[in-house]
């Protein structure tokens, strides 16, 4: 038995990066990591199969499933994660859970792979199932991670801001398929093109007030922001705060503007947390 974390991830702004190699596809972006994240306790028993059981109920979890298949084929698995967001709504529930059972597997079978190595196989497991493309790499990291180059733990490029122990704001309106967006390709282009430019423009003044900024305009330049989420912007902002809309899910994330953002739906709070998925 072994038991790992990882933090949950929200993406501001991405540019679609595809590759007939899994561990080179990916995303280039910037997103920040939170505390409020994935604990996930696998145990290993003789025989085959596999259960997943994510807080408390059965689940289907078809990328955490793609990790076991590959990570501990000929034995039982159980797999118990707790999770602290919820799934399909722009906080990378589907990687954290991925990656906190790769760390959780190469541990309990010592399967001696590297840190990488076993981040490798959650991130290829996201991209097999259309959950997820940058993830995996964000969370190996913590904080506020610009994905300067796509691919895998290892492969992929990455830089941070330095920010302080920010607390975020964030209000859950519904999720987004991530699967469906990836498979749209009108979707794609004008992704690609507002987080080419956004991601240029950050480059050249990386700080949180401009990741916050640009997150907004390419919520809106890729029309994916809802009317409610811009009316909530709009609010946030007129009360003196900043907000943007997660990637990819109708939730609200705010720096402040906790008075207004109620009217929106019930507020959760949660500071940025600084480290990356690790063996509890």
């Amino acid at each position: 038995m072994s038991i790992a974390y990882a933090p949950s991830h929200i993406t501001g702004f991405f540019e679609i990066c595809e590759h007939l190699d899994q561990r080179h596809m990916g995303s280039r972006g910037c997103g920040f990591t939170l505390q409020a994240g994935v604990t996930t306790e696998v145990t290993v028993a003789e025989g085959e199969g596999i259960s997943v059981r994510i807080n408390d109920v059965e689940m289907d979890a078809p990328t955490t499933r793609s990790v076991v298949r590959r990570l501990a084929s000929g034995h039982f698995v159980e797999v118990r994660t707790k999770m602290d967001v919820p799934i399909g709504c722009g906080f990378g529930a589907s990687g954290a859970g991925a990656l906190s059972t790769a760390l959780a597997l190469n541990d309990a079978l010592s399967l001696d792979l590297s840190y990488n190595g076993a981040a490798e196989i959650a991130h290829v497991a996201e991209i097999e199932n259309k959950t997820g493309l940058g993830d995996v790499i964000a969370q190996t990291h913590g904080g506020m991670v610009i994905r300067k180059e796509p691919g895998a733990p290892g492969i992929g490029v990455v830089d941070r801001i330095p920010v302080s122990d920010v607390e975020i704001n964030y209000v859950v309106l519904a999720p987004i398929s991530t699967k469906d967006v990836l498979e749209d390709e009108g979707v794609k282009r004008q992704i690609n093109q507002a987080g080419r430019a956004a991601l240029k423009e950050l480059l050249q003044r990386p700080t949180f007030q401009d990741f916050m900024r640009l997150s907004k305009r390419f919520a809106m330049e890729t029309g994916l922001m809802s009317d409610v989420v811009a009316d909530a912007i709009e609010a946030v902002e007129s009360a003196g705060g900043t907000a943007s809309m997660a990637m990819l899910g109708e939730v609200i994330f705010a720096i402040g503007g906790h008075d207004v953002l109620c009217g929106f739906g019930p507020i959760h709070t949660c500071k940025i947390c600084h480290e990356g998925a690790r063996l509890l």
